[in-house]
């Protein structure tokens, strides 16, 4: 898989490197370049967001957020894979922000492409992508997250499990409820799904 820069890095230890504590300790700690770490997966965790969010200021609150856990998080434990966690992390904060706005206010319609011209269309499919999200918001947390990598980050059932840290064959369990709940929910949207 190309890395967002373009470049491969030997792995996810080149973004951290030591350095020697107090000269009288002389314990050594890693230091992450969060920098760099932004630089490559910044992109990635906004695109993440977007494509379930599809509103500009809620994906870029969501990017602050998922850097901060992520910095939180590697205050106590070492990060072996950069790319699985910051994607995870992206869709599940975006996810919970997405749940947050269905209790407070309307969704931002985001137009899908479209085959056929017209307003009517337009309206169709914002439409459809309004009830999308409301559906995704009624889903377990770990169904919801599962889709999104599927649907809208396109990820195999295994890269799937490795980010969510389960086997591919729950993976695809949790795709199968998944899609029996939204299609329940968007066929029968008057009745209220738990």
């Amino acid at each position: 898989m190309k890395h967002p820069t373009g470049k491969i890095p030997a792995s996810d230890n080149d973004y951290s490197h030591r350095c020697v504590g107090n000269p009288q300790e002389r314990e050594e700690r890693p230091l992450t370049d969060w920098d760099r770490l932004v630089r490559d997966y910044g992109p990635m965790v906004f695109r993440t967001a977007w494509r379930i969010l599809g509103h500009a200021a809620d994906t870029e609150d969501v990017v602050q957020e998922v850097f901060l856990q992520a910095h939180q998080m590697a205050q106590s434990e070492p990060i072996h894979c950069w790319q699985a966690l910051l994607r995870r992390l992206a869709a599940c904060r975006a996810l919970d922000r997405l749940r947050a706005r269905r209790q407070h206010a309307e969704l931002p319609e985001m137009a899908l492409a479209s085959s056929q011209p017209g307003p009517e269309a337009v309206l169709m499919e914002q439409e459809l992508a309004h009830r999308l999200r409301d559906a995704l918001t009624h889903l377990p947390a770990r169904e919801a997250e599962v889709f999104c990598l599927r649907y809208f980050e396109d990820l195999a059932y295994e890269e799937i499990a490795r980010h969510v840290g389960i086997s591919s064959g729950a993976v695809a369990t949790a795709l199968h409820k998944a899609r029996a709940k939204l299609e329940m929910h968007l066929l029968n949207p008057s009745q209220e799904h738990a």
